[in-house]
């Protein structure tokens, strides 16, 4: 009796397995993707921690870099707009700091701010 799966279940198997890495990546790199999308739209958006780290599209940068960023975000789209998103946590004094390093340049910046507590 021959041991070796047939011609059709092997394909099977293979075809079965292409679709669980599809799958797997797939899953890692539509969060990217989407959280990406903005930007084709013209809108970079930052997110402000409480710890009063930056993260860019779910990548940390240092506030060091920011100036950098805008003046190339500038360049490519003088139309592009900068969300700021703040964290609840985030003490208003670290969102002052940060307002001066955005206004250094002509983009427009809107400032998303949490909703307030709840009692």
């Amino acid at each position: 009796m021959n041991e070796t799966p047939s011609a059709p279940w092997a394909l099977a198997f293979a075809a079965s397995s292409v679709s669980v890495a599809l799958l797997a990546t797939a899953a890692v790199v539509l969060p990217q993707w989407q959280r990406q999308l903005p930007a084709r739209q013209g809108l970079v958006s930052l997110h402000l921690a409480a710890d009063g780290s930056l993260r860019l599209w779910n990548r940390p940068i240092a506030a060091t870099a920011l100036p950098a960023l805008l003046r190339r975000a500038e360049r490519l789209d003088s139309s592009t707009r900068v969300r700021l998103v703040v964290a609840p946590q985030v003490p208003w004094g670290v969102v002052q700091d940060l307002l001066p390093q955005l206004d250094s340049s002509t983009l427009h910046v809107d400032l998303e701010l949490p909703p307030p507590a709840r009692p």
